[in-house]
């Protein structure tokens, strides 16, 4: 099978020596050559390429099998636009905001799968809830807690990014919304703090972000349903200020002979501020599933792989993605298949597990 993986940062490399493995014909691609570089495997064909060049990228696409896509969110839905008109099966984790059912008719008509949010949460998490659904013949309520925190944490925001700063910053400024009574709310991003323990690891906080995507229209019947990212205490506050205050507008502002946006300037600070500190992260995915009597609880918590020099989240989403692209070509529906559809199928959800155990996740 012949692979072509757009995008070659922190999980898009991790997908591609995944992949690499078990097949021979890999090809990625990525606007900067340093990106590219830092491919370890020989075996990997490198292409430096402009992403927005669409009629190359249709031409090239269609010389494969399989499309990962591995961009920025703002370049997912067009991504998917791009495999449908060229006719070849995607999956994509870039977490695009755009509703990706808005292509299901496309996609059946050109015979093709896409699986958007193929990554860690969305992703994951979706296929465990997939297979808890099956498993406990519904579902009334669903608590999703996820996050990746650094190891040791430096103050004061307490993090260290581990994927694209741009995207945090639209998880964080994105209202969120949940399912209550049946019904889909929206509320503020970074509001509903809770504070909670995990053994070994201390006391977190969670709160709320727009992570449930496709869940909204797979599982509209469960009556409650919400998702919370986890983080240190007080991270939330600091980045609710930094919003209030409005750093984070695109209203420019003079400075002596220059301009600039508010939030290009404090993204450019993030980028400084979120990367300090050693890259050693932990990810922590806890989901608390009820229906009348029953309860079911899933706790997967990773670590950085100091061995491979691979953060947990880049783990956690890379290697989901990469696997989901191992067996894909068998699931039998085209359209847009969501993670969740692959949970409900005893042979791809077991599938996934096992091979997510084989590489170090444990909980599952």
């Amino acid at each position: 099978m012949k692979i072509l993986i757009l995008g070659c940062g922190m999980q898009g490399r991790v997908v591609a020596e995944d992949l690499s493995r078990s097949y021979s014909e890999i090809t990625v691609l990525d606007i900067d050559k340093n990106n590219l570089d830092r491919l370890k495997r020989p075996n990997i064909k490198k292409i430096q390429f402009d992403i927005n060049d669409k009629k190359r990228l249709i031409r090239l696409m269609s010389d494969y099998d399989l499309l990962i896509g591995a961009l920025p969110a703002r370049f997912g839905f067009f991504t998917m636009e791009c495999a449908v008109e060229t006719g070849v099966d995607l999956i994509d984790m870039s977490y695009s905001s755009v509703d990706p059912f808005l292509l299901d008719k496309d996609a059946k008509a050109a015979g093709i799968r896409i699986v958007p949010d193929a990554g860690y949460a969305p992703g994951l998490s979706n296929i465990l809830v997939g297979e808890a659904f099956t498993l406990m013949d519904g579902i009334e309520s669903l608590k999703i807690m996820v996050g990746g925190i650094p190891q040791k944490p430096l103050p004061p925001f307490n993090y260290r990014i581990t994927w694209s700063p741009e995207d945090l910053i639209e998880e964080y400024t994105r209202p969120a919304r949940i399912y209550k009574n049946y019904k889909i709310i929206t509320v503020p991003a970074l509001t509903g703090i809770e504070e909670f323990n995990v053994p070994k690891i201390g006391k977190l906080e969670a709160l709320y972000t727009d992570g449930l995507r496709t869940l909204l229209k797979t599982m509209s019947q469960i009556k409650n349903m919400e998702e919370k990212t986890i983080r240190y205490p007080g991270h939330a506050l600091l980045f609710k200020t930094l919003i209030d205050c409005g750093f984070l507008s695109r209203e420019r502002v003079k400075i002596k002979n220059f301009e600039i946006s508010c939030y290009d300037f404090t993204i450019n600070y993030l980028k400084e501020q979120l990367t300090r500190g050693p890259e050693y992260d932990i990810t922590i995915l806890i989901i608390e599933i009820k229906n009348r009597n029953k309860r079911k609880r899933y706790c997967v918590i990773d670590y950085y792989d100091k061995k491979n020099k691979i953060t947990s989240m880049a783990r956690m989403t890379g290697y989901t993605c990469s696997i989901i692209a191992r067996c894909i070509k068998d699931y039998p529906h085209h359209g847009i298949i969501p993670p969740e559809f692959l949970g409900m199928e005893p042979k791809f959800c077991t599938f996934i597990k096992k091979e997510l155990r084989r590489r170090g996740v444990r909980g599952l």
